[in-house]
């Protein structure tokens, strides 16, 4: 399993980048999604007014997003207001979420950094764009050219983030070069995703060397580890074989001669892996 999360500037592309790694596949969880899910519940609605008033709903009791906007980001203090009212539910609820998938997860978090990456993030990615760029879209929203700055001077500074981002993307060209650079890196987080733990019990310590050698040359696996097991059949010794390789591999992981005698292959998935390792592992197998 690989969790990605995504952050970035206003403006500067996020949830594009979000909606190309769904259609490559990825299970996408959006922040601001929940919050939106988090305005309907009576005790959010509740102490919401009790802190404005009446103001922030229209006609019908509902919240009113531009109104919150105006008072948040008008004032630091109602702003930190809001987060401790929003962060920790939200929080609670991605990673509900995210316990309940597998493969490749893709969690959109505008305030990834400032809020502190949760600890079942992998990696890290930090969107950014020139500011003519971002201008231009947030005029879609309505948005003169003071709402991007009165909105980022409550953020880290663009250096910081991208100090802390595992992968800095850059949205500086066409959709469609956004959308190839997306792509290509779709490709390899969904090769990361896709790393296994295989396991194999042999009887004769050779046949395991045999098919360390059979792995190593077909590149289909890596960081070796045969250890004596405990016990075989008739409490005969074995040898404990273990290894790293990718889930589709499956099906070639049988085909040595040496495996006749052995009990497996059996693969674990892996709830994490460090992002810098995924990388090592990726390296050493088979493109």
């Amino acid at each position: 399993m690989l969790v990605s999360a995504v952050t970035g500037d206003v403006g500067a592309g996020k949830s594009t980048l979000t909606a190309f790694w769904r259609e490559a596949g990825a299970s996408v969880i959006d922040a601001d999604e929940i919050v939106r899910m988090l305005w309907t519940r009576p005790e959010i609605i509740t102490a919401a007014g009790f802190r404005w008033g009446e103001g922030i709903f229209d006609g019908k009791g509902a919240v009113l997003p531009s109104r919150v906007a105006a008072r948040a980001f008008g004032d630091e203090k109602e702003y930190r207001w809001l987060c401790d009212l929003l962060h920790p539910l939200v929080r609670i609820e991605m990673e509900r979420r995210t316990a309940s998938l597998g493969g490749w997860v893709v969690a959109e978090i505008p305030l990834l950094f400032e809020s502190g990456s949760p600890w079942w993030v992998d990696v890290s990615v930090y969107v950014t764009a020139p500011d003519e760029f971002r201008t231009l879209r947030n005029s879609v929203r309505g948005w003169n050219e003071d709402e991007i700055p009165r909105r980022e001077s409550f953020l880290l500074p663009s250096e910081e983030k991208r100090r802390r981002a595992s992968l800095v993307m850059e949205n500086s060209g066409t959709l469609e070069e956004f959308r190839a650079l997306a792509i290509k890196q779709a490709d390899l987080f969904k090769r990361a995703s896709a790393i296994v733990r295989g396991s194999v019990l042999f009887q004769k310590n050779e046949d395991a060397r045999r098919y360390a050698e059979y792995l190593h040359k077909e590149r289909l696996g890596t960081e070796f580890l045969c250890t004596p097991a405990e016990t075989f059949d008739r409490n005969e010794k074995g040898w404990f074989f273990t290894f790293f390789t990718l889930e589709q591999w499956f099906s070639l992981l049988s085909q040595p001669h040496c495996m006749d005698s052995a009990r497996g292959p059996y693969i674990e998935r892996i709830r994490r892996i460090p992002w810098s390792r995924s990388l090592t592992l990726l390296e050493e197998l088979r493109p």
